[in-house]
């Protein structure tokens, strides 16, 4: 770098226009400037479900509850109570919808033989608060310290559930809490390299100006977790597969795979519940 500023030395226009290109390209890089991605990474808005069918359910005992962030902000979350089980999935939903759009998933965890926790991060649903990448993170951890300090569940009954964005959630939760066992759905390798794919603008970053966040094959590769179930749709049309794949020859053991021939990026077709809802039993069944 020293060798281009003694060339531009003689010219302090163009040396002032490069210095200032310098300048532009580090602070728009993500890690310096993880706000300006916000509104792509995080849509609050997009894929609200159907409130009348959450309020309506009654299959389990269920009711809302509230709990608070690490800013003081009031968190919604949602439990279902399975009464016949002592394990509870902890749901950290993807980058848009709220806890209705999610009443599949929440009745096939509770139909495998768990009870559920959901939550809606800060700025999602009915949470207060503003999203970032942060308090993605952090809403997660508050929301186990909640299950554990108001539901009475211990780390050995906890299943850590990601969806897509939300599998980042679980996979860092699993670095600063213990629990019974991860499941990672529709995942990817890491925020840097789906958003490159995604976003070629971003291919102008090296990994240092980019940032380490959001990273499950960092975490998934380390030794010590608990057991890993993958599961990826094969018509995801949004995260290829290939990311699920890499993840689940880079983990440790134990882990499992399961891939589901006709489901795409967040539903399970009807064609793949039972194979999925098996598998779940299982993996409930091996903690």
């Amino acid at each position: 770098m020293k060798w281009l500023f003694n060339l531009l030395s003689g010219y302090p226009i163009t040396a002032l226009v490069v210095a200032c290109l310098i300048v532009l390209y580090i602070v728009l890089s993500p890690r310096v400037s993880p706000g300006l991605y916000a509104k792509k990474l995080f849509r609050t808005k997009d894929h609200l479900g159907d409130s009348a069918r959450l309020k309506a359910y009654a299959t389990y005992v269920n009711r809302r509850v509230s709990f608070k962030a690490k800013d003081g902000n009031i968190m919604r979350g949602w439990y279902f109570e399975n009464k016949v089980s002592p394990y509870v999935y902890l749901v950290h939903q993807g980058n848009s919808g709220d806890i209705a759009r999610h009443m599949d998933i929440i009745e096939l965890l509770l139909e495998s033989g768990g009870s559920v926790f959901i939550y809606e991060p800060r700025g999602f649903g009915k949470s207060g608060g503003k999203p970032t990448i942060d308090h993605w993170l952090e809403d997660g951890v508050s929301a186990y310290d909640f299950m554990v300090d108001s539901l009475n569940y211990t780390a050995e009954q906890i299943v850590l559930f990601g969806i897509s964005l939300g599998t980042t959630a679980a996979t860092h939760l699993s670095t600063q809490r213990k629990s019974a066992g991860i499941v990672l759905q529709s995942g990817f390798a890491s925020l840097q390299k789906i958003a490159k794919s995604e976003v070629p603008f971003l291919r102008i970053y090296p990994s240092f100006l980019f940032g380490t966040k959001l990273d499950n094959m960092k975490v998934v590769s380390r030794k010590g977790h608990p057991i890993i179930l993958f599961v990826h749709g094969l018509k995801d049309d949004f995260i290829p597969t290939s990311h699920t794949r890499e993840m689940y020859f880079a983990a440790t053991e134990p882990k499992s795979v399961l891939y589901l021939p006709f489901s795409n990026h967040t539903e399970v077709f009807p064609t793949d519940r039972k194979t999925y809802l098996d598998a779940l039993r299982l993996f409930l069944e091996a903690l």
